[in-house]
This record gives structure tokens, sequence and C-alpha cells, in this order.
């Protein structure tokens, strides 16, 4: 796996060097630093890194979480924290821009590295897995179609096993492999037809023809699976499922 290349942006001179450090002994290439929020915009943009590493604190005006929102909507590369800022109310505006991942300062080389390698290596496979496009996907009463790089692959609902919450992205599983989608399953179960699918966690929805086994824990088995049902989604289930 290639290793990514990093911009970092950081407003303290030392702590910026000891990164820059850092990512040369392993070998990444650093594709510079930027010290305020302006400057940072101008070069993500310019340079288009493949990774961010983000000190919230950038002084005066916008910090690294405006810029994390800037980074999601324009180059929607990942980014790791890299900060010591920890007080609940930053912790919730973090949250918010779904990071890569969160180092807290003062940090040690490997802990920094060991950070990077997940992001990259969690980036690189939802990019190589097939992205479901629902704005563009030909929509069919029995079937869609799935952009696979440079070609459209017919995938029937009826294929589909179960859907799975993964932060903000689905997962939707078939019996030979899944799928990953760049919406939330608020978003899916919408697109999904309501007769044949069934929203039984906050985390599941499922294909009620693919259930084997309903058990009294609140378990589902699908293809193997155990699947959880909430209290608010069982009695639903028992009505759709045909019982004797």
């Amino acid at each position: 796996m290639t290793k990514p290349r990093i911009f970092i942006v950081e407003d303290e001179p030392i702590i910026a060097a000891f990164l820059e450090q850092c990512l040369a002994d392993e070998g990444f290439e650093c594709l510079g630093v930027a010290d305020s929020f302006d400057q940072a915009k101008q070069e993500v943009l310019h340079g288009r890194p493949d990774l961010i590493l983000l000190d919230i604190n950038l002084g005066d005006g916008p910090d690294g979480i405006d810029l994390a929102h800037f980074v999601n909507q324009h180059i929607n590369k990942p980014f790791l924290f890299v900060t010591s800022n920890t007080d609940s109310q930053t912790l919730e505006r973090v949250k918010l821009t779904n990071p890569s991942g969160f180092i807290m300062k003062p940090f040690k080389k490997h802990d920094l590295i060991t950070q990077i390698d997940l992001a990259w290596h969690a980036y690189q496979v939802r990019s190589v897995n097939t992205q479901v496009d629902f704005t563009s996907s030909v929509l069919a009463s029995t079937h869609f179609f799935i952009k696979d790089k440079q070609k459209l692959v017919k995938l029937a609902y009826s294929d589909i096993t179960y859907a799975e919450a993964c932060d903000n992205y689905s997962i939707l599983h078939t019996k030979d492999s899944k799928f990953v989608v760049s919406y939330s399953l608020k978003h899916v179960e919408a697109k999904l037809p309501a007769h044949e699918f069934l929203r039984v966690h906050r985390s599941y929805m499922v294909n009620i023809s693919q259930i084997s086994q309903i058990n009294p824990k609140s378990l589902l088995l699908i293809d193997g699976k155990e699947i959880p049902v909430s209290e608010a989604h069982r009695s639903e289930l028992l009505k759709r499922v045909n019982l004797f």
C-alpha cells in the first residue's frame, strides 16, 4: 500500500518541525506546513494532499475544526487532529467533522505513525470498495445499477441481505460481497422498497425475506449474521413476518 502525501497545519514551529521529522524518518512525503486557516486553505486546494494533520488552535479567527469542514467539502481526504484541546465543547465540534483520528499532545512518534497508518488504511479500503451513488443510479422496480469504476453493475434489491450504518456511510451486504454507500442509513432506507426492507435497529435494516431465525433475545439471523432488534421495532417486525 502506497504511503500518503501529508500536509501539516500547525502554528507552533517546534511541533511542526517535530511532525516533519517524524514523517521523514518513516518515509512519508510532507507537502508543506501552514500555520493559519487562510494559508492552509490555499495550500490544501493547490497541493491536494492525501492526508492532513490538523492542529485545532490556529490563533485568531477560524480554527482547525473549521478547516476540517472545508476539507470535507472540497477535497474529501482523511485528516487527523493533533491537539491539546480536549474540552467537551471542542470534542462535540470535532465529532461533527468525522475525523480519521485524534492525537493528543504531547505524543510519541510511534503513536503518530500508527494513527496515520490506520487512517490511511481505512481510507484506502473505502476507496477500493464499490461506491453506490443513489443520485445517479438507474433505478427500476426490481433492481438498480451500481457504479463500479467505469461500468455500471446490476444489483437486484432481493440480493441485498441487510444494510448497516457505519458513521456517515452505510454498507449494503449481499451473500457474496458488500458495497459501501456514501449516505446515511436513513437515506438508504428511503431508497429501498419498503415492502421488502424493514428498519429493525438504529444501525440495521434487513431484507425481510432473508431472515432465517428470530430468537427471544431480540436478535435475528441473516446469512449467519446476528442482527439486533430494538424494542421500538420488534412489534413491527413480528407483524411483517408470516407467523403461523
